[in-house]
C-alpha cells in the first residue's frame, strides 16, 4: 500500500502538461481500441509498429506501447504541444474552429490530418508510422475534458489553461484540476491499467449500443468534452479540496470517456486502413 500511494503521489505531482490523461489513461484508450481492431487493420498496424525496429520481431505489436509517444515527442518539440488540446472556452457551448483551432493548431485539426497521412499508402512507411502515434494519443486527448476546454478569468486577465492553474487537494495532496483528470482519477479507481480495462470490458461495455457511441467527428467529441468539463470537471468545492463527493460524480464520466476514447479510435483506424483502389 505504501508503495501505490507514493507512486500516486508522484504522478499526480508531476507537471500536468507532461501527462494528458497519463501513461495509463492512453494505454487504456489503446487496448480497447486494438481488441476492437479487425484483423485486416491490425495486421497492417503491426507491419507499421515493426517497421520501426525491422530487426526485432513484433509478433504481437501493441498500440498501448506507442500510447504515450507524442507526450514524449512533444518535450522535445514544443510546437506540437498545442497539437494535443483544443480551448473552447468554458462559456461558450460549441466548437468553433475559426476561434478555437486557428491554423490548425489544435487536437481536431491534428487527428484530421494524421488520419489522412495513415490512410495514404504511397506515404512514406515512417510518416505513417508517425501518424498512427499521433492519432493513437490525440484521440484519447480529445476525450479528457480538460483538453477541450478553457475558463478566461476577466478580472486577472488570464486563463486557467485547461485547470493546470486550479490549485486543489485530491483526497489530502496537493495537486492541480488538469493532473486530478489526466491521472488521479484513474489510479483512485484501479492502479493497474490492465485491470482498468478488464473492468471497463466488464461493467461498462455490455448491453450498450457500440457502433452508435462509436460514431461523430473529432469536432463532436471536443463539443462533448467540453459539455463534460463545464458540468462536472468544474464543479469543485469552493476550499479547492476534492473527495469522495467529486469523485463519485467524476469517475463515471472518467469510465465513459476512457471507453468512447476507445471504441472511437477503434473505428477512425479501421477506416483509415481500409483498402481502397489504389490502396491496399
Amino acid at each position: 500500500m505504501k508503495t501505490i500511494g507514493l507512486a500516486c503521489l508522484i504522478a499526480l505531482t508531476l507537471p500536468a502538461q507532461a501527462l494528458a490523461w497519463g501513461e495509463e489513461g492512453h494505454s487504456i484508450v489503446a487496448e480497447i481500441a486494438q481488441r476492437r481492431l479487425d484483423a485486416a487493420s491490425l495486421a497492417k498496424i503491426q507491419v507499421l509498429l515493426a517497421a520501426e525496429t525491422p530487426s526485432v520481431d513484433h509478433p504481437a505489436a501493441s498500440l498501448s506501447s506507442i500510447a504515450s509517444w507524442a507526450d514524449d515527442y512533444r518535450a522535445s518539440h514544443p510546437d506540437t504541444a498545442a497539437w494535443h488540446f483544443v480551448n473552447i472556452p468554458d462559456d461558450r457551448s460549441t466548437y468553433d474552429p475559426d476561434a478555437d483551432c486557428r491554423n490548425g493548431a489544435c487536437v481536431v485539426d491534428a487527428i484530421a490530418r494524421f488520419r489522412t497521412v495513415l490512410a495514404d499508402c504511397s506515404k512514406p512507411a515512417a510518416d505513417r508510422l508517425e501518424a498512427l502515434k499521433f492519432l493513437v494519443h490525440f484521440v484519447g486527448d480529445v476525450h479528457q475534458p480538460l483538453h477541450a476546454t478553457d475558463r478566461w478569468d476577466a478580472y486577472t486577465g488570464k486563463d486557467d489553461q485547461g485547470g493546470n492553474l486550479i490549485p486543489v487537494m485530491f483526497f489530502g495532496q496537493s495537486t492541480n484540476l488538469h493532473a486530478v483528470w489526466d491521472t488521479g482519477l484513474i489510479m483512485r479507481t484501479v492502479y493497474d491499467w490492465g485491470a482498468y480495462v478488464v473492468r471497463l470490458e466488464t461493467t461498462w461495455f455490455p448491453g450498450r449500443d457500440l457502433t452508435g457511441l462509436s460514431g461523430g467527428s473529432p469536432a463532436d467529441w471536443a463539443a462533448d468534452s467540453h459539455r463534460l468539463a463545464h458540468e462536472v470537471a468544474y464543479d469543485i468545492p469552493d476550499d479547492g479540496a476534492i473527495g469522495a463527493r467529486y469523485f463519485t460524480k467524476a469517475q463515471p464520466v472518467v469510465d465513459r470517456q476512457l471507453a468512447l476514447a476507445g471504441i472511437r479510435l477503434a473505428r477512425l483506424l479501421q477506416e483509415a486502413l481500409a483498402p481502397t483502389p489504389s490502396c491496399q
